[in-house]
């Protein structure tokens, strides 16, 4: 009975003061309606990439980029390619270009660069899905705008990883160029030596247990000097020690240690026609790692695969002008209510009082 009394009485209350409460409904309703209605539509355009995997060479994105080190590009100590491809987009280097591009310093009002960018940040989101899959997503008041800027990142991104393996195939063909033709002007001297040797002191005959020893010493320093080599190119495009470079220092130390228990060879010819043999497969080595860097500096693979490419999208995504129209009036009306209820008590107590005195 009493709960029924105060439902009554709140009823009443509100009820009393309904064109109170009408009237801040249909105000916030109305001016709600007109915020909505002035906002400008906001377009989201989405583009999905492929999940990026590691180069079969060994040399992998994430690693050469960190020892690049490109300016404007942070990439995670434990990074997956996945991951290095969403660093490189957020980057500053690839978020001026956009901006440069798409002219949205005037678009945002920004007077400097730095803010456009900032405010790029704001409507550019990158996320990997549960199936590894890259989302590129893009807001913009125009529609088309918003696809182009996404596909724009898409092909930042592209342009990027080509810059970067060119970087590293270009610096690599130099550096193997240059030792393969020092290798061979050493093969020729050794060869020119070695002749010389047998001219002057007649051909000296070398045991098979010799021979084999030489040929396997040769095979021993050949590798070990092509090690030295590709350490060679990698401190050319590294800024610093790496887990690769590590990787080499290890084995050629291993090298060294089976080289030191070989027998040493005391005949003279025995030398020279290691040295020879040495030269050569070196030669051969290097011939194979240069013809490599060649195919990999020559060739043009796109390096990122495309799953959906970015189109004007047909709806917007805010404002959501139902649901602010809607919220208001619910809001207003429960605000409303609330002050009603309030409102009534202090004249319910003044009555009161008069009647107990």
């Amino acid at each position: 009975m009493d709960k029924t009394y105060e439902l009554a009485d709140l009823w009443d209350r509100i009820w009393a003061r309904r064109r109170g409460i009408g009237a801040l409904v249909g105000i916030a309703t109305l001016v709600t309606v007109v915020v909505a209605l002035l906002l400008p539509p906001w377009y989201r355009a989405q583009a999905v990439l492929l999940p990026p995997s590691e180069e079969q060479s060994g040399f992998g994105i994430a690693s050469l980029v960190r020892g690049l080190a490109m300016p404007g590009v942070r990439i995670p100590t434990e990074a997956t390619p996945a991951d290095v491809f969403v660093a490189i987009l957020q980057s500053r280097t690839v978020s001026e270009q956009v901006v440069k591009r798409f002219d949205l310093q005037r678009h945002y009002h920004r007077k400097l660069l730095g803010d456009a960018v900032g405010e790029l940040h704001r409507h550019a989101g990158f996320k990997l899905s549960a199936a590894g899959t890259l989302e590129i997503s893009v807001e913009d008041h125009d529609r088309r705008r918003a696809a182009d800027m996404a596909n724009a990142y898409v092909d930042l991104l592209d342009r990027f990883n080509r810059e970067v393996r060119m970087t590293k195939g270009r610096r690599t063909r130099i550096f193997l160029e240059q030792r393969l033709t020092e290798t061979r002007v050493e093969l020729t001297r050794s060869e020119r030596v070695l002749t010389d040797y047998q001219a002057k002191r007649k051909a000296v005959a070398v045991s098979a247990e010799m021979s084999s020893a030489i040929e396997s010493a040769a095979q021993l320093s050949a590798q070990r000097m092509a090690l030295q080599v590709r350490l060679g190119v990698l401190r050319s495009y590294s800024r610093g020690p790496s887990e690769e470079q590590q990787q080499v220092l290890e084995q050629l130390a291993q090298l060294d240690r089976q080289l030191q228990k070989l027998p040493s060879t005391g005949i003279d010819i025995a030398r020279l026609l290691r040295d020879v043999k040495t030269q050569e497969q070196l030669y051969l080595l290097l011939t194979a790692q240069f013809e490599e860097a060649q195919l990999a500096e020559a060739r043009d693979v796109v390096t990122v695969e495309v799953l959906d490419k970015a189109v004007p999208p047909e709806r917007k995504v805010r404002p959501r002008r139902g649901f602010m129209i809607g919220g208001a009036f619910l809001l207003s009306l429960a605000v409303g209510g609330v002050w009603a209820a309030f409102q009534e008590k202090p004249r319910q107590l003044t009555t009161h009082l008069d009647s107990v005195s």
